[in-house]
Protein backbone atom coordinates (compact mmCIF):
# COMPACT_ATOMS: atom_id res chain seq x y z
CA UNK A 1 0.00 0.00 0.00
CA UNK A 2 1.13 3.34 -0.45
CA UNK A 3 0.90 6.27 1.91
CA UNK A 4 -1.08 9.02 1.35
CA UNK A 5 -0.58 12.40 -0.73
CA UNK A 6 1.23 14.80 0.87
CA UNK A 7 -0.81 18.20 1.34
CA UNK A 8 -0.71 21.01 -1.18
CA UNK A 9 0.14 24.70 -0.68
CA UNK A 10 -3.24 25.74 -0.57
CA UNK A 11 -5.04 22.63 1.39
CA UNK A 12 -6.24 21.18 -1.81
CA UNK A 13 -3.96 19.45 -4.02
CA UNK A 14 -5.63 19.85 -7.60
CA UNK A 15 -2.43 20.31 -9.93
CA UNK A 16 -2.08 20.08 -13.54
CA UNK A 17 1.26 20.44 -13.69
CA UNK A 18 3.43 18.43 -16.73
CA UNK A 19 6.42 16.68 -15.02
CA UNK A 20 9.03 14.75 -17.06
CA UNK A 21 12.18 12.85 -16.04
CA UNK A 22 13.44 16.31 -15.00
CA UNK A 23 9.93 17.03 -13.38
CA UNK A 24 8.10 18.90 -16.11
CA UNK A 25 5.38 17.27 -17.93
CA UNK A 26 1.52 15.50 -16.77
CA UNK A 27 -1.26 16.06 -15.40
CA UNK A 28 -2.12 14.80 -11.97
CA UNK A 29 -5.03 15.79 -9.84
CA UNK A 30 -4.71 15.23 -6.10
CA UNK A 31 -6.87 15.42 -3.29
CA UNK A 32 -7.57 17.52 -0.18
CA UNK A 33 -5.35 16.40 2.70
CA UNK A 34 -7.74 16.27 5.15
CA UNK A 35 -9.79 13.64 3.77
CA UNK A 36 -6.69 11.79 3.21
CA UNK A 37 -5.65 12.19 7.13
CA UNK A 38 -8.50 10.11 9.01
CA UNK A 39 -8.82 7.31 6.31
CA UNK A 40 -4.78 6.46 6.83
CA UNK A 41 -3.78 2.78 7.19
CA UNK A 42 -0.42 0.85 6.62
CA UNK A 43 -0.47 -0.82 3.23
CA UNK A 44 1.77 -4.19 3.94
CA UNK A 45 0.72 -6.44 6.84
CA UNK A 46 2.78 -9.20 7.76
CA UNK A 47 0.66 -10.89 9.52
CA UNK A 48 0.52 -14.88 9.01
CA UNK A 49 -2.90 -16.06 7.06
CA UNK A 50 20.90 4.53 0.95
CA UNK A 51 17.72 6.54 -0.77
CA UNK A 52 20.21 8.75 -2.80
CA UNK A 53 18.87 11.41 -5.83
CA UNK A 54 19.18 10.48 -9.33
CA UNK A 55 21.75 11.34 -11.88
CA UNK A 56 19.12 12.10 -14.08
CA UNK A 57 20.30 9.05 -16.27
CA UNK A 58 17.80 5.86 -15.59
CA UNK A 59 19.70 2.52 -16.32
CA UNK A 60 18.35 -0.31 -18.42
CA UNK A 61 18.56 -3.69 -18.99
CA UNK A 62 20.03 -5.41 -22.16
CA UNK A 63 17.29 -7.94 -21.76
CA UNK A 64 13.79 -7.98 -23.09
CA UNK A 65 10.78 -9.89 -23.08
CA UNK A 66 7.64 -10.02 -24.49
CA UNK A 67 4.10 -9.52 -22.87
CA UNK A 68 2.22 -12.58 -21.32
CA UNK A 69 -0.95 -13.31 -21.32
CA UNK A 70 -0.60 -15.34 -17.89
CA UNK A 71 -3.85 -14.99 -15.88
CA UNK A 72 -3.89 -13.81 -12.15
CA UNK A 73 -5.31 -17.19 -11.26
CA UNK A 74 -2.94 -19.45 -13.07
CA UNK A 75 -1.25 -22.27 -11.41
CA UNK A 76 1.88 -20.41 -9.79
CA UNK A 77 -0.83 -19.08 -7.21
CA UNK A 78 -1.30 -22.40 -5.82
CA UNK A 79 2.34 -22.76 -4.39
CA UNK A 80 6.31 -23.33 -5.35
CA UNK A 81 7.60 -25.44 -7.87
CA UNK A 82 8.24 -28.61 -6.04
CA UNK A 83 10.14 -30.10 -8.68
CA UNK A 84 13.01 -27.39 -8.75
CA UNK A 85 12.25 -26.62 -4.50
CA UNK A 86 12.66 -23.05 -5.41
CA UNK A 87 11.88 -21.29 -2.08
CA UNK A 88 11.75 -17.79 -0.64
CA UNK A 89 14.59 -16.94 1.39
CA UNK A 90 13.80 -14.78 5.09
CA UNK A 91 16.25 -12.50 5.06
CA UNK A 92 16.68 -8.96 4.90
CA UNK A 93 19.98 -7.02 4.16
CA UNK A 94 21.90 -9.76 3.15
CA UNK A 95 19.09 -11.37 1.00
CA UNK A 96 20.42 -12.93 -2.11
CA UNK A 97 17.79 -11.01 -4.66
CA UNK A 98 20.58 -8.73 -4.80
CA UNK A 99 22.54 -9.63 -7.29
CA UNK A 100 24.60 -6.80 -8.98
CA UNK A 101 23.73 -5.34 -12.03
CA UNK A 102 20.28 -7.13 -11.95
CA UNK A 103 17.08 -5.09 -12.49
CA UNK A 104 13.67 -5.68 -13.91
CA UNK A 105 13.67 -6.24 -17.27
CA UNK A 106 11.63 -4.25 -20.66
CA UNK A 107 8.34 -5.37 -20.89
CA UNK A 108 5.70 -4.27 -23.17
CA UNK A 109 2.09 -4.12 -21.40
CA UNK A 110 -1.03 -3.34 -23.87
CA UNK A 111 -3.46 -1.70 -21.16
CA UNK A 112 -6.83 -1.38 -21.38
CA UNK A 113 -8.61 2.49 -21.70
CA UNK A 114 -8.99 3.48 -18.19
CA UNK A 115 -11.86 4.74 -16.39
CA UNK A 116 -12.39 5.20 -12.48
CA UNK A 117 -15.33 2.46 -11.89
CA UNK A 118 -14.63 0.07 -9.61
CA UNK A 119 -15.18 -3.18 -12.96
CA UNK A 120 -12.74 -0.56 -14.97
CA UNK A 121 -9.98 -0.11 -12.47
CA UNK A 122 -10.26 -4.46 -12.36
CA UNK A 123 -9.32 -4.78 -15.93
CA UNK A 124 -6.64 -2.45 -15.98
CA UNK A 125 -4.86 -4.03 -12.83
CA UNK A 126 -5.51 -7.37 -14.24
CA UNK A 127 -4.09 -6.55 -17.49
CA UNK A 128 -0.83 -5.06 -16.07
CA UNK A 129 -0.02 -7.49 -13.79
CA UNK A 130 1.25 -10.19 -16.06
CA UNK A 131 3.22 -7.24 -17.10
CA UNK A 132 5.15 -7.01 -13.96
CA UNK A 133 5.34 -10.12 -13.33
CA UNK A 134 7.21 -10.65 -16.52
CA UNK A 135 9.62 -7.46 -15.65
CA UNK A 136 10.27 -9.55 -12.52
CA UNK A 137 10.56 -12.86 -13.54
CA UNK A 138 14.15 -13.12 -14.88
CA UNK A 139 15.67 -11.20 -11.75
CA UNK A 140 13.72 -14.03 -9.16
CA UNK A 141 14.70 -16.66 -11.23
CA UNK A 142 18.40 -15.91 -11.30
CA UNK A 143 18.45 -15.63 -7.74
CA UNK A 144 16.81 -18.72 -7.43
CA UNK A 145 13.62 -17.52 -5.89
CA UNK A 146 10.05 -18.32 -6.40
CA UNK A 147 7.79 -16.63 -9.09
CA UNK A 148 4.24 -16.93 -7.58
CA UNK A 149 2.09 -14.43 -9.99
CA UNK A 150 -0.12 -12.78 -6.90
CA UNK A 151 -3.74 -12.96 -6.90
CA UNK A 152 -5.65 -9.06 -7.40
CA UNK A 153 -8.80 -8.42 -5.46
CA UNK A 154 -10.17 -4.59 -6.80
CA UNK A 155 -13.31 -3.44 -4.33
CA UNK A 156 -15.55 -0.58 -3.90
CA UNK A 157 -16.88 -1.79 -0.20
CA UNK A 158 -15.02 -2.98 2.93
CA UNK A 159 -13.60 -6.65 2.59
CA UNK A 160 -12.20 -9.48 4.70
CA UNK A 161 -8.75 -10.23 4.35
CA UNK A 162 -6.58 -13.01 6.01
CA UNK A 163 -4.72 -9.87 7.09
CA UNK A 164 -7.96 -8.28 8.27
CA UNK A 165 -10.80 -5.96 7.54
CA UNK A 166 -9.75 -3.65 4.94
CA UNK A 167 -12.60 -0.86 4.36
CA UNK A 168 -12.98 1.45 1.11
CA UNK A 169 -11.58 4.59 2.68
CA UNK A 170 -8.31 2.78 3.42
CA UNK A 171 -5.71 2.55 0.71
CA UNK A 172 -4.55 -0.39 -1.40
CA UNK A 173 -2.85 -3.29 0.70
CA UNK A 174 -0.75 -6.42 -0.39
CA UNK A 175 -1.66 -9.25 2.35
CA UNK A 176 1.34 -12.21 2.34
CA UNK A 177 -0.89 -14.22 3.97
CA UNK A 178 -3.13 -14.82 0.80
CA UNK A 179 -0.50 -13.84 -1.66
CA UNK A 180 -2.98 -10.53 -2.48
CA UNK A 181 -2.92 -7.16 -3.50
CA UNK A 182 -6.48 -5.90 -2.76
CA UNK A 183 -7.30 -2.70 -4.45
CA UNK A 184 -9.30 0.05 -2.70
CA UNK A 185 -10.69 1.32 -5.81
CA UNK A 186 -13.29 4.16 -4.65
CA UNK A 187 -10.31 5.28 -2.04
CA UNK A 188 -7.89 6.65 -4.80
CA UNK A 189 -10.86 7.83 -7.49
CA UNK A 190 -13.27 9.65 -4.53
CA UNK A 191 -10.68 10.20 -1.23
CA UNK A 192 -8.06 11.47 -3.30
CA UNK A 193 -9.86 12.21 -6.15
CA UNK A 194 -7.33 10.57 -8.69
CA UNK A 195 -8.25 10.52 -12.05
CA UNK A 196 -4.67 9.98 -14.24
CA UNK A 197 -4.45 6.40 -14.93
CA UNK A 198 -0.60 6.52 -14.32
CA UNK A 199 -1.05 7.07 -10.83
CA UNK A 200 -2.97 3.91 -10.56
CA UNK A 201 -0.76 2.28 -12.11
CA UNK A 202 1.97 3.59 -9.77
CA UNK A 203 0.02 2.59 -6.88
CA UNK A 204 -0.57 -0.55 -8.19
CA UNK A 205 3.10 -0.95 -8.61
CA UNK A 206 4.18 -0.24 -4.94
CA UNK A 207 1.86 -2.51 -3.94
CA UNK A 208 3.31 -5.46 -6.66
CA UNK A 209 6.61 -4.71 -4.57
CA UNK A 210 5.23 -6.15 -1.65
CA UNK A 211 4.35 -8.73 -3.85
CA UNK A 212 8.02 -9.29 -4.60
CA UNK A 213 9.11 -8.97 -1.39
CA UNK A 214 6.46 -11.66 -0.40
CA UNK A 215 7.50 -13.96 -3.33
CA UNK A 216 11.28 -13.70 -2.18
CA UNK A 217 10.53 -14.24 1.60
CA UNK A 218 11.92 -10.56 2.86
CA UNK A 219 7.95 -10.40 4.12
CA UNK A 220 8.29 -13.23 6.28
CA UNK A 221 12.20 -11.86 7.73
CA UNK A 222 10.36 -8.27 7.56
CA UNK A 223 7.88 -10.01 10.20
CA UNK A 224 9.60 -12.16 12.16
CA UNK A 225 12.02 -9.04 13.02
CA UNK A 226 9.15 -6.75 14.02
CA UNK A 227 8.31 -9.48 16.51
CA UNK A 228 11.99 -9.45 17.86
CA UNK A 229 11.43 -5.76 17.92
CA UNK A 230 8.64 -5.73 20.33
CA UNK A 231 5.40 -4.97 17.20
CA UNK A 232 5.54 -2.86 14.55
CA UNK A 233 4.35 0.08 16.75
CA UNK A 234 7.22 0.37 18.55
CA UNK A 235 10.40 2.75 17.75
CA UNK A 236 12.38 -0.25 16.04
CA UNK A 237 8.80 -1.91 14.69
CA UNK A 238 8.36 1.32 12.53
CA UNK A 239 11.79 1.65 11.38
CA UNK A 240 11.36 -1.53 9.82
CA UNK A 241 8.03 -0.93 8.29
CA UNK A 242 9.48 2.15 7.04
CA UNK A 243 12.48 0.12 5.25
CA UNK A 244 10.19 -2.13 3.92
CA UNK A 245 7.29 0.53 2.66
CA UNK A 246 10.74 2.29 1.10
CA UNK A 247 11.87 -0.41 -0.74
CA UNK A 248 8.57 -1.54 -2.21
CA UNK A 249 8.45 2.09 -3.27
CA UNK A 250 12.10 1.54 -4.71
CA UNK A 251 10.77 -1.75 -6.57
CA UNK A 252 7.62 0.33 -7.88
CA UNK A 253 10.38 2.62 -9.74
CA UNK A 254 12.10 -0.18 -11.00
CA UNK A 255 8.48 -1.21 -12.22
CA UNK A 256 8.26 1.53 -14.02
CA UNK A 257 11.87 2.04 -15.61
CA UNK A 258 10.99 -2.00 -16.81
CA UNK A 259 7.54 -0.59 -18.48
CA UNK A 260 8.48 2.73 -20.17
CA UNK A 261 11.79 0.62 -21.54
CA UNK A 262 8.98 -1.78 -22.97
CA UNK A 263 7.28 0.88 -24.83
CA UNK A 264 4.61 1.96 -22.25
CA UNK A 265 3.61 6.00 -22.78
CA UNK A 266 4.94 8.63 -20.82
CA UNK A 267 1.43 9.50 -20.22
CA UNK A 268 1.82 6.58 -17.48
CA UNK A 269 5.29 6.77 -16.19
CA UNK A 270 5.56 10.32 -15.34
CA UNK A 271 2.01 11.02 -13.69
CA UNK A 272 2.88 7.60 -11.46
CA UNK A 273 6.63 8.62 -10.58
CA UNK A 274 4.86 12.09 -10.02
CA UNK A 275 2.30 10.75 -7.52
CA UNK A 276 4.93 8.47 -5.97
CA UNK A 277 7.23 11.49 -5.12
CA UNK A 278 4.16 12.87 -3.37
CA UNK A 279 3.87 10.10 -0.46
CA UNK A 280 5.11 10.90 2.94
CA UNK A 281 4.15 10.52 6.27
CA UNK A 282 3.77 14.60 6.91
CA UNK A 283 0.42 14.59 7.48
CA UNK A 284 0.01 11.47 9.63
CA UNK A 285 0.58 10.79 13.19
CA UNK A 286 2.37 7.48 12.00
CA UNK A 287 5.54 7.64 10.68
CA UNK A 288 5.69 4.06 9.11
CA UNK A 289 6.16 5.14 5.64
CA UNK A 290 8.80 7.53 5.29
CA UNK A 291 8.98 10.86 4.70
CA UNK A 292 7.85 12.81 1.39
CA UNK A 293 11.66 13.31 0.53
CA UNK A 294 12.72 9.81 1.09
CA UNK A 295 9.95 8.47 -0.87
CA UNK A 296 10.60 10.99 -3.46
CA UNK A 297 14.07 9.86 -3.18
CA UNK A 298 13.73 5.93 -3.57
CA UNK A 299 11.22 5.68 -6.41
CA UNK A 300 13.76 7.90 -8.37
CA UNK A 301 16.48 5.61 -7.17
CA UNK A 302 14.74 2.74 -8.44
CA UNK A 303 14.02 4.41 -11.88
CA UNK A 304 17.35 5.52 -13.20
CA UNK A 305 19.57 3.49 -11.87
CA UNK A 306 16.79 0.11 -12.16
CA UNK A 307 19.48 -2.09 -10.14
CA UNK A 308 17.81 -4.37 -7.59
CA UNK A 309 20.82 -3.85 -5.25
CA UNK A 310 20.30 -0.02 -5.18
CA UNK A 311 16.68 -1.12 -2.99
CA UNK A 312 17.95 -2.16 -0.39
CA UNK A 313 17.06 0.04 2.29
CA UNK A 314 17.66 -2.57 4.85
CA UNK A 315 21.37 -1.49 4.84
CA UNK A 316 20.82 2.17 4.79
CA UNK A 317 21.55 4.87 6.64
CA UNK A 318 18.51 5.53 8.97
CA UNK A 319 18.31 9.12 8.04
CA UNK A 320 17.80 7.92 4.19
CA UNK A 321 14.39 5.91 5.77
CA UNK A 322 13.11 8.88 8.17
Amino acid sequence: MRPPKRKGNGGVIIALVLVGVTLCGITLVGAMASAITSDRASDYDSSPTSGTSSSGTRTTTSRTTSSSTTSSTTSETSGYDESTQVRPVARLGDHPINIQNNGAVNTPCDLPTFRTDVESQDRFYQAALPCLVEAWRPLLEEADLPVRTPKVVTSGSDFETPCGTRKWNQTAMYCPGSHTIYMTARYYAEKEQLVEPGAYLGQFAHEFGHAVQGMSGISTAFGDAAYDAGGRDTPSGLELTRRSELQATCFGGMTLAALQNGGVSNDYIFPALYDSRGRGDEHSNVRDHGTTKNNNAWVDQGFYKNEITQCNTWLADASDVS
